[in-house]
């Protein structure tokens, strides 16, 4: 209670002191017009949804730059956006027609024809673009014919499962935007000329990117809106002053809890859940910190023996850190796969037991110190005297997660285990290998962040899991960075990525799940239930669990 009374002080001390953007006013009359504001808790590095896998890039970015061929909707199915219809795809599962609505303009005026579906594709497929995300299935594109401004004609060299998910982020204007090897460095990154609703009129480094409707928008009469302006506000009281003070009208992932939320904004916004795609974890570095060698080669000295994983997953709490922590904001989850048609119900391997923890800690090498941590003797791994301390990375500005660090390091300390929390900005856990991003050059020991996938999930999982997207400099931007190998886990996910059968790519998935609860590569706490702020005078907003804050923002209107 004293908690939830300083929190209230500390927003009602926002409000009073004026905290706000002072922006325009909604139109009235109507239901058209007007600017709407909508809250980020840090600025995104970029609007090119490829350049990054931070999910506040794509906050922005779905209101104009991601706005491809296909979306997925609030239910889950692909539904056309650019393309007239779904494409069509022969018997042999090796041709992959689309046909673009006729009359497309980019948002400079030019005509947006297949030959930018092209050069998407040469973006995509080039391997020194950049490009850390949505890439799978680009290099399986053997050819690409384009008989006619509107038609794609594609051969794949193998049959392709995920070809709608491909063309669902955004497509690239070749007369906008430059040399594929070079897409890290465009303009267009930051100021991209677009399809969608909106474009960038003016972006205030640390501070705000106001956005314009976009006069080539290929929905008429939309977007109904004249301006959205994403506010970057890092204080959570902040944020919450801004929704009570009629500042703002979009509040991503509120910190305080539904029920606190709507009391606190009563007659303003309220909180709305929708289930979600992002799963907590802890990512364990199975490999040897800074030593200069990004490889798997050399074991990591605490954590590259399995036991003091299975003593980590059994010294958590779930169900206390569910309930008790985050007020069951949150649902269970296992495994990768907790969501979808792929979902895989696998219990839980190595559940909350003190007991069981300690014992694999003590047959691991590891003795309790005389101040209650223990230190290496006869490790597997580690000289004796080793100190069994380990720092678990997370991002800033996101108050459920501080609290389930807080929560896991008391937890770890009671058997013995020293966590030390250090939290970075989006940019720094979610960087480059080129930026000497500490997971992509394997120098970390534990990371907590919250991940998620699409109804196509080939391509996030292949990046994560196959031994052949272990980072490093000949490979940049793959996505192994727990340096996990398991060859059984590369032949399920080349089963899942080839095969059209939805039970036997459920079935490698699922044979994938078990191996991360077995390997313990990660151990997943819990399953988000994604949370928006919404102004009351705000409406047209469509919840989507495969969306983002602004995702739908063409159909958003104010009351009259």
């Amino acid at each position: 209670m004293k908690l939830k009374l300083f929190t209230l002080f500390v927003i009602l001390g926002f409000v009073l002191s004026g905290c706000g953007t002072g922006g325009e006013e909604p139109a009235s009359g109507g239901g058209g017009g007007g600017t709407a504001v909508l809250i980020l808790p840090e600025e995104p590095a970029t609007l090119n949804f490829y350049l990054a896998d931070a999910a506040i890039v794509r906050q922005a970015a779905d209101a104009t730059s991601m706005t491809g061929l296909v979306t997925i909707d609030e239910t889950g199915n692909f539904v056309p956006v650019l393309a007239e219809g779904l494409p069509v795809i022969s018997d042999d599962h090796l041709t992959v027609t689309w046909k673009l609505m006729a009359d497309l303009k980019w948002s400079d005026g030019e005509p947006l024809t297949s030959d930018d579906v092209r050069f998407t594709i040469e973006v995509l497929s080039n391997p020194n673009s950049g490009a850390l995300v949505g890439t799978s299935g680009f290099d399986l594109i053997a050819n690409v014919e384009t008989p006619d401004d509107l038609t794609t004609i594609l051969t794949y060299s193998e049959p392709y499962p995920g070809y709608l998910d491909q063309f669902a982020y955004g497509l690239f204007p070749r007369h906008a935007t430059g040399a594929p090897e070079e897409m890290a460095n465009w303009e267009w990154n930051r100021a991209p000329v677009t399809a969608g609703p909106f474009i960038v009129s003016n972006w205030e480094s640390g501070k705000r990117i106001t956005m314009t409707r976009n006069p080539n928008y290929f929905e008429e009469g939309k977007p109904y809106l004249d301006s959205i302006v994403f506010e970057i506000v890092p204080e959570p009281a902040a944020q919450t002053a801004m929704m009570l003070n009629g500042d703002g009208h979009v509040h991503l992932w509120p910190g305080e809890f539904k029920v606190d939320y709507d009391e606190l904004l009563k007659g303003v916004a309220q909180q709305y859940l929708i289930p979600g795609i992002w799963n907590m974890a802890i990512d364990f570095n199975l490999s040897a910190p800074f030593d200069g060698d990004p490889s798997a080669a050399a074991p990591h000295p605490i954590l590259g023996d399995i036991r003091v994983r299975q003593a980590i997953a059994h010294a958590i709490n779930y169900e206390s850190l569910q309930q008790d922590v985050l007020q069951g904001s949150v649902g269970d989850s296992t495994n990768p796969f907790a969501y979808g048609w792929y979902k895989c119900k696998l219990p839980r391997k190595y559940g909350f037991d003190v007991e069981a923890a300690n014992k694999l800690l003590d047959e691991a090498g590891w003795e309790m110190g005389a101040d209650g941590i223990r230190v290496a003797k006869g490790a597997m791994h580690a000289e004796d005297g080793t100190r069994l301390s380990l720092e678990l990375q997370g991002y800033t500005a996101f108050d459920p997660l501080q609290l389930t660090e807080e929560f896991i390091v008391e937890n770890l300390k009671a058997v013995g285990i020293e966590a030390r929390i250090q939290n970075y900005d989006f940019s720094i856990i979610f960087g480059t290998f080129e930026d000497n991003s500490p997971r992509m050059i394997g120098d970390y020991d534990m990371l907590i962040f919250d991940r998620g996938f699409t109804t196509e999930p080939q391509s996030y999982n292949f990046d994560a899991y196959h031994s052949s997207r272990i980072p490093s400099a000949d490979n940049p931007t793959g996505g192994n960075y727990f340096r996990w190998v398991n060859e059984d886990v590369d032949a399920a996910l080349e089963t899942a990525g080839t095969s059209f059968d939805i039970e036997t790519r459920k079935a490698a998935y699922c044979e994938i799940g078990q191996a991360v609860i077995d390997d313990l590569p990660q151990v997943y706490l819990y399953l988000f239930q994604d949370n928006y702020g919404i102004a009351d005078s705000l409406e047209g907003y469509t919840l989507n669990t495969w969306g983002s804050m602004s995702w739908g923002v063409q159909n958003w209107k104010f009351k009259q």
